[in-house]
């Protein structure tokens, strides 16, 4: 899990939310699909893959890393518990 900080601007409102696909041993971006309105829409044309996967790449670099998400969050539930004693 990565999180993506505030601090990275306008990158956090990039995208509306996706979930990217990949059915084989390879990590290609085979499918991508979007929750809206009117249900789910499924995205499998070679130019909207190639923009999502690049979307994604740009989201993951900008993230912090595994671990310093995991201490990002462990800190904001730290001080959660703190605020409710």
């Amino acid at each position: 899990m990565q999180v993506l900080p505030l601090s990275a601007g306008v990158l956090a409102g990039y995208s509306s939310a996706f979930c990217s696909f990949s059915f084989g041993e390879e990590p290609t971006v085979e499918a991508v699909a979007m929750d809206n309105l009117r249900g789910t829409s499924v995205l499998e044309g070679a130019e909207d893959l190639a923009a999502y996967a690049n979307a994604y790449d740009l989201l993951r670099s900008a993230a912090l890393t595994p671990d310093a998400s995991a201490k990002l969050i462990r800190g904001v539930l730290r001080s959660l518990k703190e605020d409710t004693s």
